[in-house]
């Protein structure tokens, strides 16, 4: 655990991380991560948790998590970035918790609609893009704009990606920016997306102007 000294470094998360200089994680991670510390605080079974973050980029949110809930010990990291990768390990050096199994994936979350990711993870946590595309103003770097839109693939296959990936009981808890002034209604899009499964989704919180989504998959 970081020392009190390095803590008060930034009152708002608990490692000084290391990431890209060309775009910085927003708060939104860091108090997504400390919110569902919240709803997990009471779990007994802790250490067992298959967790996954999703669009991990340097991996800011399944860390601040393995900070608030110290008996977490594994937890998968899914990113489709590279230059992410060594900020990532870097990050984990930091942390220098041994008995925690951190594990890094370059993957596009497509791959999580194959059968060896089904019913995989217990937890999932994600901070993905905010913005479709043709619904906001591009960036001449390529790096920052894969971070902000669904350039990779599309905001249904993500979706399929989290409702795929959980196991039976499953929870996953991601942020969802309204596009309504886009003519857009993405959570009337993830109901309509998951009608056919056995997973149900409903807003359950808001920060900074972002709505919490809870996913969670039935038996």
């Amino acid at each position: 655990m970081i020392d009190t000294m390095q803590s008060e470094l930034n009152v708002h998360f608990t490692y000084n991380y290391k990431q890209p200089e060309e775009y910085h994680f927003s708060l939104d991670s860091i108090h997504l991560a400390k919110f569902v510390a919240t709803q997990f605080k009471s779990d007994t079974d802790l250490g067992s948790l298959r967790i996954l973050d999703l669009c991990a980029g340097c991996g800011v949110i399944g860390i601040e998590l393995s900070w608030h809930l110290q008996a977490i010990r594994q937890i998968d990291f899914i990113e489709v970035q590279d230059i992410y990768t060594e900020y990532f390990h870097q990050n984990i050096a930091t942390v220098n918790r041994p008995e925690l199994q951190l594990r890094w994936h370059l993957l596009n979350y497509d791959a999580l609609h194959e059968r060896k990711w089904e019913g995989k993870f217990d937890l999932t946590i994600s901070n993905p893009p905010y913005f479709q595309p043709g619904h906001g103003v591009l960036s001449p770097s390529q790096f920052k704009n894969r971070c902000r839109f669904y350039l990779d693939s599309s905001f249904e296959s993500y979706i399929r990606a989290l409702e795929n990936s959980l196991a039976n009981n499953g929870k996953a808890y991601f942020l969802l920016r309204s596009l309504k002034h886009h003519g857009l209604d993405l959570f009337s899009d993830i109901q309509k997306i998951l009608k056919d499964t056995s997973a149900t989704a409903k807003i359950i919180s808001h920060i900074r102007g972002s709505d919490i989504v809870l996913l969670e998959k039935l038996e």
